[in-house]
């Protein structure tokens, strides 16, 4: 039997078995590898199978910059450790509109913080970034020094590599139940072996209540989001060499600089979450969702305010969509919580941004399931599970 087992391997469960392992002995880690196919796959998803997440400081939640902050700054040891890298420190710039209080409320955690920002005009924005057609009155802010985006994918290599080497081991299959028994816990997994542990941590995101691996209900909301890519290529690739990650407070998107994929060409991704996003809560339906090319309507809209927003795009003709999932909670932080007596704990709800700060949720996960004193800036109270 196994101490621990993290079931999920994706951002935070990886790092969560990285921090457990190289603390305590005994852990076990389940997870399928990404799947060669999404078409074919019949199984699990997860919506780390990508290059590019945005990391920065400032946000304007203090939990949501307090972590990516500490998660940042152990960038580099996880690399350097892993001999794998995953982040590429671009810098960040949030596009403010009137009647938008986004950028002040990120301004604001920055300068509690003694992050370096600045907060730019609109004349400012349109002479440092030419390659963005500005609109009257707006506004910017930009975070210098650690913000910029990370390979998910990779980090998730790069915090299985590390939970390796410190003695844990890895299951590369998902679990299809999760089981209290007298002597601990029981995971049955998709081949139909079973695995046991004495406390199990549930870090499964968007696929936790679908496939059922919580005991009880977590009060999240699973929503499908629709992104957008484009190949950069030809005058675009030079136009936009020195793009950062942005936040587009107009649309509600995230906006990446070109990022170099697998199959060796460069595109730039928007990502936008709206409330009208599909919802799904059983497995199929998810599953679904991850085989297809997301929603048309987002295709078509959010591929016109890329090319106004960025005029060069229109030289670029190579187009398409893909899919993800976001695990919302009633909080608007993640739920790192016993579920079940002190055997079963979960750690769910990204809420579209855990990325940034995966390193440090895990952290707090493995802490707390092997009953360390809580060292974090975050009220244990505020991650708890609802009532």
């Amino acid at each position: 039997m196994h101490k621990y087992a993290v079931v999920g391997r994706g951002l935070i469960g990886s790092a969560a078995a990285r921090h457990l392992a190289e603390a305590v002995d005994g852990v076990l880690c389940i997870g399928p590898d990404e799947p060669e196919s999404r078409r074919g796959h019949d199984g699990v998803f997860g919506s780390h199978y990508d290059e590019g997440r945005m990391t920065r400081f400032v946000d304007p939640m203090e939990e949501w910059a307090a972590t990516a902050g500490r998660s940042i700054d152990r960038y580099w040891d996880i690399e350097e450790r892993s001999g794998i890298t995953f982040y590429h420190p671009a810098g960040y710039l949030g596009l403010g509109y009137p009647n938008s209080t986004y950028n002040a409320r990120c301004a604001a955690t920055g300068n509690a913080h003694g992050v370096a920002i600045e907060q730019l005009d609109t004349v400012e924005l349109r002479h440092r970034y030419p390659f963005i057609d500005i609109e009257d009155g707006v506004d910017g802010l930009v975070e210098l020094g650690g913000a910029g985006y990370i390979s998910p994918r990779n980090m998730v290599k790069a915090q299985s590599v590390l939970a390796e080497q410190a003695g844990a081991t890895i299951l590369r299959q998902a679990a299809r139940t999760i089981r209290s028994v007298s002597a601990g816990v029981e995971i049955v997994l998709w081949d139909g072996s079973v695995e046991r542990a004495e406390k199990v941590l549930v870090t499964t995101g968007a696929f936790t209540e679908a496939c059922g691996l919580s005991p009880v209900d977590l009060g999240t909301v699973v929503f499908g989001r629709t992104i957008v890519l484009v190949k950069i290529e030809g005058d675009a690739e030079q136009a936009l060499r020195d793009m950062p990650t942005m936040i587009d407070t107009s649309l509600g998107a995230y906006i990446l600089p070109p990022i170099r994929y697998p199959n060796g060409c460069l595109y730039l991704k928007l990502g936008v979450g709206e409330v009208t996003d599909p919802r799904f809560t059983d497995f199929d339906g998810l599953r679904g969702w991850f085989q297809s090319d997301g929603s048309s309507k987002d295709r078509v809209r959010f591929k016109e305010r890329m090319k106004t927003l960025f005029p060069v795009l229109q030289t670029c003709p190579d187009w398409h969509t893909d899919t993800c999932a976001v695990t919302m909670t009633r909080s608007g932080l993640p739920i790192i919580d016993y579920v079940h007596d002190d055997k079963i704990a979960v750690a769910v709800g990204g809420c579209g941004k855990g990325a940034k700060g995966s390193d440090e949720w895990g952290r707090i996960a493995a802490g707390m399931i092997r009953g360390a004193s809580w060292s974090s800036a975050v009220d244990h109270q505020k991650l708890a599970l609802p009532s």
